[in-house]
């Protein structure tokens, strides 16, 4: 059994987290507002295509204390600078590509880089839904070299029902690979408010997310993350077999009026390429086009 320590209960991490309990862990969930009540009072409830199961009791607290062997830290980015929290392992799982070099500088060599595969939403406090027929972290050392003994420990941890744990050799390639696919898929479904299979259908706006992950592989080659030739060939393949009718979290944020993640995504590319001397015009259309849309309707 392993103290693991969920930092940040949403769709993702309340998922994740349950997964683990399930298999026996010992699992804390920080939370804040309605949805920390729900689960304090009520427990959670997991639904949806990868099966039902429901806690009436979880250890769910407002701020963490105590020592943890793995930190699975599920913040939204935006949030992440008042939610880190130190363990033996941190395993960060936000969007974009900064987030881990962020935890450490602040915590030191206790973090591990990740990212997720999962469509989730919380229809209400305490109920995780989730709608994809997949849910995987993909993680590794952020220095490369290989699986690493303590990634090796991690990734046994994970492996529990309902939980696809897949290492890599280097989380950086990783991180880049969801993170030119999301400034891409993001950045376009926020911006038109159209699914995926329209955008991909329409030969401008395929053309137009082809060049914005051309413009993310020119941004990480610049900053020495060893990707592939065939990087964007591959992430345009990808990008094909998502569901036609898919629209990103972000989106629905976008048109809910919640808060985005643009300065994670696009944003962050517009940031990097004018630090390295890159154009990056695609990036800067998606980025304008989705600030200006907001202020119209705020």
């Amino acid at each position: 059994m392993t103290r693991v320590l969920v930092m940040g209960t949403g769709a993702v991490g309340g998922y994740f987290g349950g997964c683990l309990l399930r298999r026996g862990h010992d699992v804390t969930f920080v939370a804040r507002g309605p949805n920390l009540s729900a689960l304090q009072s009520d427990g959670l409830r997991v639904t949806g295509a990868m099966g039902d199961f429901s806690f009436d009791q979880v250890d769910a607290v407002g701020a963490p204390s105590g020592d943890f062997e793995l930190v699975l830290l599920c913040v939204k980015a935006y949030d992440l600078n008042s939610a880190m929290v130190a363990g033996d392992v941190v395993l960060t799982l936000q969007n974009g590509v900064d987030a881990p070099f962020a935890v450490q500088e602040a915590l030191g060599d206790v973090v591990l880089g990740g990212s997720t595969g999962i469509v989730a939403d919380l229809p209400e406090p305490g109920h995780v839904h989730v709608v994809s027929d997949y849910a995987w972290i993909r993680f590794g050392e952020l220095s490369g070299g290989g699986v690493s003994p303590r990634v090796e420990r991690v990734r046994s941890r994970l492996d529990v029902d309902g939980i696809e744990p897949l290492v890599v050799d280097d989380a950086r390639i990783s991180l880049w690979e969801k993170m030119s696919l999301m400034c891409g898929m993001a950045g376009l479904t926020t911006l038109y408010q159209r699914p995926m299979g329209e955008l991909l259908g329409d030969p401008s706006t395929r053309d137009q997310f082809e060049a914005i992950v051309r413009e993310c592989f020119a941004v990480a080659m610049a900053r020495g993350v060893p990707l592939r030739d065939d990087f964007v060939a591959k992430r345009m393949h990808y990008a094909a077999g998502i569901d036609p009718m898919a629209m990103s979290s972000m989106s629905r944020d976008f048109a809910r009026g919640r808060n985005i993640e643009l300065e994670t995504f696009n944003g962050a590319i517009v940031r990097m390429g004018a630090e390295l001397g890159i154009d990056v015009p695609q990036n800067v259309a998606v980025y304008e086009g989705i600030k200006g849309a907001r202020k119209r309707f705020s």
